[in-house]
């Protein structure tokens, strides 16, 4: 998912990303919202913030990205972005998807098995999150794919869009698009729409990616980056009003609450990435690991959790949280024995800049 990437940013002039480990941890806070969320949704209402703080981490990274190799190397490689793109996301992904082919051949019965094939078929066709919108087929385990769904139609889009718009004011394309996607979306509530159809709908909540390729693209001066650093108590403050009362289904969080989401998030990705107490927070060694593993733990913890409730009668709190947390383990492993082997190999398939001009009064040996 979620900014289901590392957690990098522009590089310091030798082509390379530089690691900002507070990103790393607002990946950690993110999922462990998300688990807490799925297994005690009671206890943390506004869990499903923890989404979009991922969206827009998406939208940040790799618009950095792409914006770095136009100036590198004067061109996007579309070949190698989604070559990257797969090498990163595909290796664990398939573990899931077996894992979920093997449960569905098992099933007790023909009709239990092509109830858990539709949900496997959504999932790998990146269609999840059209297929919980409008209600189309069975979830199965895999209904949180969804993010999934809408990250790759974003890696899908964006790319060409970027392309398209560079040097003709992306920004102002990108904060027309945004608020389009917020007026669309408020109209489908306020007309009655599901919660399921605006929460999952791209067309509807695209608004968190738009919000972070804004943010790779606007220059902040450092006071800008400095004023926003000191008042991020009031970013951290906002969004634990958010996780902690305001629910899924509100009309208030299918309307402006999803944007507000957003763009607290926007503003502690800034902050995260400034020297002060919230970097620090952050930057801790668990956070950090944490959320390096997030992707993975995305991916486990759910399973886990619906295999549960589905077995065990009157399942508990506790219980619920027990099988979150045993992703965590499987997420380890996923990490160091699937997910860094094929990091990397994607290392490798970075586009290589343009050769410097050659100095004025010098020639070639």
């Amino acid at each position: 998912m979620a900014g289901h990437m590392g957690a990098m940013t522009e590089g310091t002039g030798t082509g390379l990303p530089r690691h900002e480990p507070g990103l790393d941890g607002i990946r950690a806070v993110a999922i462990l919202a998300i688990v807490i969320y799925h297994a005690c949704p009671d206890a943390l209402p506004g869990g499903w913030a923890g989404v979009d703080a991922f969206f827009v981490l998406s939208g940040y990274l790799i618009t950095r990205l792409l914006a770095r190799e136009m100036v590198e190397t004067g061109r996007l490689h579309f070949g190698l972005f989604y070559a990257r793109r797969a090498l990163r996301l595909m290796p664990a992904f398939g573990l899931l998807l077996l894992f979920a082919l093997a449960r569905a051949a098992l099933a007790p019965s023909e009709a239990a098995g092509q109830l858990q094939f539709q949900g496997i078929g959504m999932a790998v066709t990146y269609l999840m999150n059209w297929n919980r919108a409008f209600g189309w087929v069975n979830q199965g385990i895999l209904g949180h794919t969804w993010s999934l769904s809408m990250e790759e139609q974003f890696y899908l889009l964006w790319p060409v869009c970027f392309l398209a718009l560079w040097r003709r004011r992306p920004v102002a394309w990108l904060a027309g698009a945004t608020g389009l996607i917020i007026a669309w979306r408020c109209a489908l509530a306020l007309g009655g729409a599901d919660a399921e159809r605006t929460y999952n709908g791209f067309d509807t909540h695209a608004d968190a990616l738009a919000i972070g390729c804004i943010l790779a693209l606007v220059p902040l001066g450092a006071p800008a980056r400095l004023g926003l650093t000191r008042a991020a108590p009031l970013a951290v403050a906002a969004l634990a009003v958010i996780l902690l009362a305001m629910p899924f289904r509100s009309l208030w969080t299918q309307t402006w609450g999803l944007t507000a989401a957003a763009l607290a998030s926007a503003w502690l990705i800034v902050a995260a990435q400034q020297d002060g107490w919230l970097k620090r927070v952050l930057s801790s060694p668990l956070a950090v690991y944490t959320g390096r593993i997030s992707y993975g733990w995305y991916l486990w913890h759910y399973p886990f959790l619906l295999i549960g409730i589905w077995s065990i009668p009157d399942i508990s709190a506790a219980q619920r949280l027990a099988l979150v947390f045993a992703g965590y383990p499987v997420a380890m492993l996923s990490y160091h024995c699937v997910e860094r082997p094929c990091l990397r190999l994607k290392d490798r398939l970075r586009p290589k800049a343009r050769p410097e001009p050659e100095p004025a009064g010098l020639t070639a040996a």
